[in-house]
């Protein structure tokens, strides 16, 4: 076999500025979407609605560099070129023999697939700590992915149920393992996606030489249905799987093409056109941009005059020139001499970097719509580095921005009244986040002067505000009430918030832990312990009732010692269950118990109710 293969990481996306439809701003350098786990500096964009329109400034930087392109151009050939005289320096790309390549590429009848691939090693890197399989797995059967709504489940090579769990058991112990998404453009057209997978991994085991133990799950809720496939990174002799990486970007699609086309047929030229015109005035890097950049020679002109050796397709040259005029109100191109033109530098990271504006914006629009709200796009905003000071708010959306490398985002309608879109280092930053509509935190975690920190998504309640208006804890409200407010807007989810905060002191005030004082309100003294106390002496009350077992409040100083039994989200926070032989106690809850569900833990009280933690023989963080 060939030595392992890999997936070229993506190139970064780079600063820049464009008008259209609306102005973004970004802020704070460049916006990057890398691979690994590092996050890049906050960006921040903020979208000012306007009128399109070209600035001056761009376009006198575009045609600039058209005209200097030209006159180095005049300059190697020679002399100042005409418009009929023959190229004596730099010579086209674009001959007879390209344009059949080109005309190949663009107007092939045959069937279109996309298909990436990652080998993901299970050990960390870099000193990050890798998410489990079992949490991508998770994300993968997320709600609301199938076709017709159905529960999620996923597909082998035996049937339509496979057993994931038992996937992610045999794979625990393997260096790597495979992610592998494949898309083929006419996806809905197919009979049967799963099938169609089926068989383009019989082919794969062909290539390989070695059976395959894997699973997958068909995605319908983008525009373009796809399908996940996890591949063990062991052959069926034990050995490590190895996959080339010319395999998977060449042999791989090529196999997925073929099969699509054997079922589907040719595609109609009519829909070839149709994709085509679409791309003219599409606001990304497309394939007639890459056909413009072969056309080019080599100092950067494209030279699509009619009277010149060049595409000899009309429908190409008109493509292409659409194309060009297209980019120049972009500011991304200009025309020197009639029908010769040059692409800006850095042409394709821009246009990658507004479809990637395109897509946050979309994602930050769906999730307020399904939450039944509607804010100004100039309150979106963007986090993918440390903000300058916490961003709380509620959670209205979380997954992954990039499937293939699970790094993550998570969309937080802030209490500040901007609803912001933050990129998170990988699926295991959302391990510990509430469902939607929970309240959450955004921290910055890292020593003053590093460059980098760590993003923490912190739950401050599993509650949305609706709910805590009459629980019976100290909830995330009461917090605001006694804190006056501070730091909450009087727009957006702030304004929510305020509503909700004088819904929650009516509540107060009818069970007399509140009184009201004209435009003044009094809370009760120690409210909070109050509150939170009453709940748990409720819950533990319940539990007692339920298992058999004394519920035995804490008190501070106090050494406890007993198995984490369950981890309870109450109005007052989360709180683990801990059983201690004679009874259980209820204390906060922290991340590193995850690990010591089912397990023996020991600490003290605090006073204020947190508890200093023993974890087996190290010392654990206070809770």
């Amino acid at each position: 076999m060939a030595s392992r293969g890999g997936v070229g990481r993506r190139a970064c996306r780079a600063e820049g500025k464009s008008e259209q439809n609306q102005r973004l701003e970004w802020h704070h350098g460049p916006f990057t979407a890398e691979s690994g786990p590092a996050v890049s500096e906050d960006n921040e964009f903020r979208i000012r609605p306007g009128k399109a329109k070209r600035g001056k400034a761009q376009g006198r930087n575009a045609r600039g560099l058209v005209a200097e392109v030209l006159r180095v151009a005049a300059i190697h050939s020679g002399g100042r070129r005409t418009g009929g005289g023959p190229r004596r320096g730099g010579q086209s790309s674009f001959g007879r023999g390209r344009t059949a390549f080109a005309r190949s590429r663009l107007f092939g009848s045959g069937r279109r697939v996309m298909v990436k691939a990652l080998p993901v090693s299970h050990r960390s890197r870099g000193g990050r700590r890798m998410a489990p399989l079992s949490a991508h797995v998770a994300y993968l059967k997320r709600e609301g992915v199938t076709r017709d709504g159905s529960p999620t489940r996923m597909f082998d090579a035996a049937g339509d149920n496979a057993d994931d769990r038992g996937f992610t058991e045999r794979c625990k112990d393997d260096r790597h393992h495979f992610r592998i998404i494949v898309s083929p453009e006419d996806a809905a057209e197919l009979t049967d996606l799963r099938e169609y997978t089926r068989d383009l991994v019989r082919q794969m085991e062909t290539d390989l030489g070695t059976r395959l133990d894997w699973v997958a799950v068909d995605h319908w809720n983008t525009d373009n249905p796809h399908v996940h496939m996890l591949v063990r990174g062991v052959t069926d002799t034990g050995t490590d799987l190895v996959m080339a990486r010319d395999y998977i970007s060449h042999n791989l699609r090529s196999h997925a093409e073929e099969l699509a086309q054997a079922e589907l047929g040719p595609k109609p030229e009519h829909e070839v056109q149709r994709a085509l015109d679409r791309e003219v005035a599409a606001e990304r890097w497309t394939r007639l941009d890459t056909e413009i950049g072969r056309a080019a020679d080599e100092l950067g002109v494209i030279d699509l005059r009619t009277e010149r050796p060049g595409p000899d397709d009309p429908r190409l040259r008109r493509l292409m020139v659409g194309r060009l005029q297209h980019l120049e109100t972009m500011g991304l191109a200009a025309e020197g001499e009639p029908g010769q033109w040059a692409v800006a530098e850095g042409a394709q990271a821009k246009l990658r970097e507004l479809a990637a504006r395109r897509d946050i914006i979309r994602t930050i629009g769906q999730a307020l719509k399904d939450h039944g709200q509607d804010r100004p796009l100039d309150s979106y905003a963007v986090v993918s580095g440390a903000p300058d000071k916490p961003i709380v708010g509620r959670l209205i959306d979380k997954g992954l921005h990039d499937e293939l490398y699970g790094a993550a985002y998570a969309v937080i309608d802030g209490t500040d009244g901007r609803t912001h879109h933050v990129r998170l280092p990988g699926i295991e930053s959302l391990e510990q986040s509430p469902t939607l509509g929970g309240i959450v935190e955004l921290r910055a975690i890292g020593k003053p002067g590093e460059p980098k920190h760590t993003l923490i998504l912190a739950t401050r309640s599993d509650l949305d505000i609706a709910a805590q208006v009459k629980a019976p804890g100290a909830t995330w409200l009461d917090h605001r009430l006694i804190e006056r407010g501070t730091g909450v807007a009087d727009g957006g989810f702030g304004a929510e918030v305020r509503r909700a905060m004088d819904a929650r002191t009516d509540q107060l005030v009818r069970e007399g832990l509140a009184r009201r004082y004209g435009e003044r309100t009094v809370f009760e003294r120690g409210l909070l312990d109050t509150l939170r106390k009453r709940e748990l002496d409720s819950v533990g009350a319940k539990i007692a009732g339920e298992t058999g077992l004394a519920y035995r409040p804490t008190t501070s100083g106090e050494k406890i010692a007993g198995i984490v039994r369950q981890r309870l989200a109450l109005a007052s926070g989360r709180f683990a269950m801990i059983d201690d032989g004679l009874g259980f106690r209820l204390v906060p809850w922290a991340s590193a118990l995850e690990q010591k569900l089912g397990r023996q833990v020991s600490g003290v009280v605090r006073a204020g109710g947190g508890i200093d933690l023993v974890l087996g023989r190290k010392r654990g963080l206070g809770l």
